[in-house]
């Protein structure tokens, strides 16, 4: 198979070269799925591919740019030369649902909803997450910031830690990112920016791209890519574009108007000052910086007005209780009042609109959902205020762009301005006062089993958030056969509220290391924590969300003792059929998908086929056996349901540790080093089995007391012989622990990073070859997954 043919996915080889050539137009595609004909700078995007920045005003499409022209080039006009997946990143807190949602309809118009994969994280919810398993599928990823940034440095927050290398692995490889509104993005904007110098110099098995997106016109505040080549490739709206379908929004008008609101009492002036600005017939936006002043502002106006709609927009709630945003154009009588939620991806419109002072970038954004597609010939009403001295009020107050936003608005008062206006303002996006992600702290996060954290390179402090679940219990704790939390039933919570809150209630958390429910501790409380509260303590209101001072019980939405699963392994598997299946899948994976030099996927392939050989230790095959059930005679890699326990009698046990020492000490096939004409490399082939779990990679430690065995094994265990159909042959060996705990010349650790600095492989490359390792299991397993009876407790799948 040539590289051409290995570059295309299935989907790909359906639309053949003449096919492409009678392909519909870009402008038939974006009809077909929007209703109406893209900008010409979007149909420039379409020809030339996505450029590194993209610096057009709000509201001018910026969301259809990032999504269709990469969709079109992919699926249409070179699907060769355009990576397969797109993450789009919008910052944190944004209604990123509702860009899931229209992304959605644009598939279905185009009838790809099938052919190309949609999937959502945000907030601690992801739908969709068999990305993961069909790496050679076109795929659309939308998400916040901290969801996917932390995914990017090994680290996924609401992600179980097994398997955090295979996101890490697909998210650098036939990639392109897209962050939303940069200016909004905190550290993660300078994040985005060196993860993808550190791709250009570390290497990735397919071309990776980023984009940044921005509705100001200031410095760019990514002098780290910038430098790198003098300039960013950039492109901005032609006169073409003014010209044509997008003037009117361009010209469409808000009036500037400042507001002086008591400081003592500012949340009744607000609503006084609301109340009176709006128009009946008409939809007010306020957008406050604080989620407790809009709670507040929310209750006042509810108060006030009992007839009218008021409704509150907050990322603080549960994903079952989150709205869906009113019509995009102004109807009826309606007041919003929301925090960060519409600053980027809602097509959301107001005749009035209040804003509490902000970042410059956030104004921009909060002011282009006023008037925004010039609804209203006279314009809208942009209202300002300053909030109260409160370190709440703005998390970055300390930007000096909130000043420089202060002195444009006083400077345009009682003055009409245009969303081009807002873009071409002097006012500049500041650098990130932090450290800079180097590539030694990517390295440290590399290894999973280092204590490093990336929240610094992620978000601000004030933004950090956990995720909550309730539950009602009659003895006031989860019984141990407790569900884990749904994604519906699940709300992010600031950090610093829960950790105020839990000073007075209880917390629970899954232990990492026994499975089992535990009080919290301080140390739990990290970015992206899953934690059961007591439901009659409260903490949550269904019209408001996340309300830390509300004693009113909380409704569950979901959990309860754990359900018996029906779908499992339907048959006894054996070790040797286990691992020629799965190396044909590996086969197939590879054979798909660009970017690796045959030794690489040599060493995929072996690595599948002996990913597993571990397995027949005898604490693993007494699990296999020890459920019951008529099990065959031989070594198994899979049993029965419902006779899967999973209960081992080594809490820690780790087959894929067993393999790596099988192989390690092996010797006797590693001086075959061609096998089907193809060379590998025995050291990478016993890596990638080692680390296809994700517990096993640059290191490995004890777990618990269970010292001096590591992982469950014991130096000195035995393993019995293992005969592949392969013709292979293992004999028994005496295994030895001590390559994986000294740090001596020639041990695992030194092996491990050899590899992960190797020129032809380094940190992307070799987790993308983990990925692949995995995914065939996943692919292998699932063939003889179907309906059974109760089955014990199994690892978390994507």
């Amino acid at each position: 198979m040539t590289e051409p043919d290995r570059a295309m996915t299935e989907p790909d080889r359906a639309l053949t070269e003449p096919d492409r050539a009678t392909a519909p137009a870009f402008e038939d595609f974006v009809r077909t799925a929007t209703g109406h004909a893209p900008y010409p700078y979007q149909a420039r995007l379409a020809g030339e591919g996505l450029p590194e920045l993209l610096a057009v005003p709000t509201g001018a499409g910026k969301t259809l740019a990032a999504v269709l022209p990469w969709l079109y080039r992919r699926l249409v006009g070179a699907p060769q030369r355009t990576p397969r997946r797109l993450v789009y990143v919008l910052p944190l807190h944004s209604a990123a649902e509702q860009t899931y949602a229209r992304v959605g309809e644009w598939l279905e118009r185009l009838g790809r909803a099938e052919e190309v994969g949609l999937h959502l994280l945000a907030g601690g919810v992801t739908y969709g997450g068999d990305w993961r398993r069909r790496p050679e599928r076109t795929a659309v990823l939308i998400g916040s910031h901290d969801l996917l940034m932390s995914r990017a440095l090994m680290r996924g927050y609401a992600e179980s830690s097994q398997m955090a290398p295979v996101t890490f692995g697909l998210l650098h490889s036939d990639t392109q990112w897209v962050f939303d509104e940069r200016g909004l993005l905190g550290p993660a904007r300078s994040t985005g920016a060196r993860l993808q110098l550190l791709r250009e110099r570390l290497g990735t098995p397919a071309p990776t791209a980023t984009m940044w997106m921005d509705s100001t016109s200031g410095p760019t505040g990514l002098q780290d890519r910038q430098d790198s080549q003098n300039a960013l490739s950039r492109v901005e709206l032609s006169e073409a574009d003014r010209r044509g379908a997008m003037s009117g929004r361009l010209n469409a008008v808000r009036r500037i108007r400042r507001l002086a609101i008591d400081p003592g009492h500012y949340v009744q002036g607000l609503a006084q000052a609301v109340d009176s600005a709006h128009l009946p017939g008409t939809r007010t936006i306020a957008v406050l910086n604080s989620v407790e002043r809009a709670r507040e502002l929310y209750r006042a106006l509810r108060e006030a007005t009992p007839g009218r709609e008021v409704l509150l927009l907050q990322p603080h709630v549960r994903a079952a209780g989150r709205r869906d945003l009113p019509p995009q154009q102004a109807t009826g009588d309606q007041i919003i009042v929301t925090t960060r939620a519409l600053e980027a991806g809602p097509d959301l419109s107001s005749r009035t609109l209040l804003t509490e002072l902000a970042p410059w970038s956030s104004i921009v954004q909060r002011a282009g959902r006023c008037n925004r597609y010039g609804e209203y010939p006279d314009g809208g009403d942009l209202l300002w205020c300053r909030p109260p001295d409160d370190t709440r009020a703005v998390d970055s107050l300390d930007d000096s762009s909130v000043e420089d936003a202060a002195r444009w608005l006083t400077l345009h008062n009682e003055q009409a301005v245009t969303a081009a206006q807002l873009q071409q303002a002097p006012i500049s996006c500041q650098p990130d006062a932090g450290q800079s992600l180097s590539q030694s702290d990517l390295l440290e996060l590399f290894d999973t089993n280092s204590d490093a954290q990336p929240t610094r390179w992620i978000c601000d402090p004030a933004d950090h958030t956990v995720l909550i679940a309730w539950r009602d219990w009659e003895s006031g704790r989860p019984p141990q056969d407790e569900a884990d939390p749904a994604r519906d039933e699940l709300c992010p919570a600031p950090l610093a509220d829960v950790r105020a809150l839990l000073d007075t209630r209880r917390g629970w958390v899954r232990d990492q290391l026994d499975w089992q429910w535990r009080p919290v501790v301080a140390e739990d409380l990290r970015p992206g924590a899953a934690l059961l509260l007591d439901a009659r303590d409260g903490g949550y209101l269904p019209e408001e969300g996340w309300a830390p001072d509300s004693r009113t019980p909380v409704q569950p939405c979901g959990g309860g003792p754990a359900v018996p699963r029906s779908f499992s392994c339907t048959a006894w598997v054996s070790l040797d059929q286990h691992l020629m299946e799965t190396e044909e899948e590996a086969r197939r994976l590879v054979d798909a998908l660009p970017g690796l030099a045959p030794d690489q996927q040599e060493a995929v392939a072996r690595a599948a086929r002996y990913h597993d050989l571990g397995k027949c230790h005898d604490a693993f095959q007494a699990m296999l056996r020890g459920g019951g059930g008529d099990p065959p005679d031989g070594l198994l890699a899979k049993s029965k349901g419902p006779y899967n326990t999973g209960t081992n009698s080594r809490p820690y046990f780790r087959h894929e540790l067993v393999s790596a020492l099988m192989l390690l000490h092996g010797q006797h096939w590693h001086s075959n080093k061609h096998w089907h004409g193809e060379q590998f490399d025995p050291r990478l082939v016993g890596y990638l089995a080692a680390a296809h779990h994700g517990h096993v990679r640059i290191s490995a430690r004890p777990r618990g007391d269970e010292a001096p065995l590591l992982l469950g094994v014991r130096d000195g265990d035995r393993t019995p012989p293992v005969e592949l159909s392969s013709g292979e042959r293992f004999p028994g060996q005496r295994l030895q622990t001590t390559v994986f705990t000294t740090g001596a010349p020639g041990s695992w650790t030194e092996q491990a990073l050899a590899l992960r600095d190797r020129a032809d492989l380094g940190p992307f490359r070799l987790a993308y070859l983990e990925a692949l390792v995995r995914i065939a299991d996943w692919r292998s397993s699932a063939r003889h997954d179907g309906p059974v009876g109760p089955v014990g407790p199994v690892e978390p799948l994507p």
